[in-house]
């Protein structure tokens, strides 16, 4: 028997096929999406009920988003459907079987099959759309909320980053990634060697930013909050002077390039090395100012 999952499309493609060339074949919808118990808890059972009153090895077994089964056969009696019946009743009690199953001759029955398919086709459609809408409302949400958080911060801190930035001695880095792996490797890259301050997400980000004045921010563009492109623009409208590095991964150019027409410095691939992550460090202005005043003043600065 061959399973075919979630493909309403290309079952009621299959059906039309069947009601044009092989009219005397049968379909069996098994009208699961009525049943209370998750598909995990009958699936294995009801597919070997079905292979053991099958004789058409070759029948086709449509699972469908709701639940819904269709199996398309040759051929089975009704007599071996009462079999399946029998195998039915105690995997789904109390349900009543019975009232689970019909059987359809396609030729017969083309203009209800249709009707059926497309029925689930549309439903489909509309599940989507409001998920898509839920997604957008709830996206305008956390937007008025985010808006809302940045109206909080603190103006003076704000207009003190350049300041603050300049009148401490040691090197801080900001690193805005959620993998806890990336993580653990920056930690592991750049521990005992700079002031280092990590978060994982881009609300986040710029509240710490804002407290934080970093000499560095290595930024991920895929956060799970707001995306690091927009982060990059809430940044530097805060501090137009932000050295800003993104990380990516495989597959990101275009995001990578999108960030650098933004402001950022440059990118680190992942997996990260500490030769690059040091690299970029080096290359910070305000790094470069500190190391300066070290050799000035004799302050310690790696």
């Amino acid at each position: 028997m061959v399973i075919v999952k979630n493909t309403e499309n290309i079952f009621l493609q299959e059906l039309k096929n069947c009601w044009e060339s092989f009219p005397t074949h049968r379909c069996l919808h098994l009208k699961f999406s009525q049943l209370e118990q998750d598909k995990e808890e009958w699936f294995d059972n009801v597919l070997a009920a079905l292979r053991s009153v099958l004789e058409d090895k070759s029948a086709q077994l449509y699972l469908c988003h709701d639940n819904d089964i269709f199996v398309l056969t040759r051929y089975v009696t009704q007599k071996r459907v009462d079999n399946f019946l029998a195998h039915l009743t105690p995997i789904l009690a109390p349900a009543p079987a019975k009232e689970l199953v019909a059987l359809f001759e396609i030729g017969v029955h083309w203009a209800k099959l249709r009707t059926l398919c497309e029925k689930k086709i549309e439903n489909i459609k509309l599940e989507r759309t409001q998920k898509q809408e839920h997604a957008k409302k709830k996206e305008e949400i956390a937007q008025l909320n985010r808006e809302e958080t940045l109206k909080t911060l603190n103006k003076d801190l704000i207009d003190s980053i350049s300041k603050r930035r300049a009148g401490r001695d040691m090197p801080e880095i900001m690193v805005v990634e959620d993998d806890l792996f990336s993580q653990r490797l920056v930690d592991n890259a750049l521990k005992n060697k700079y002031l280092l301050s990590m978060t994982g997400d881009g609300q986040g980000a710029i509240m710490s930013y804002v407290n934080k004045a970093p000499d560095v921010l290595f930024l991920d563009i895929g956060l799970p909050d707001i995306n690091g492109h927009e982060v990059l623009e809430k940044l530097f409208k805060l501090d137009p002077d932000a050295y800003v590095v993104m990380f990516s991964g495989k597959g990101d150019k275009e995001n990578v390039m999108k960030a650098i027409e933004l402001g950022a410095k440059g990118f680190v691939g992942k997996p990260f090395t500490q030769e690059k992550l040091l690299q970029y460090i080096q290359k910070s202005p305000f790094i470069q100012a500190k190391q300066n005043r070290e050799k000035t003043h004799g302050n310690f600065v790696h």
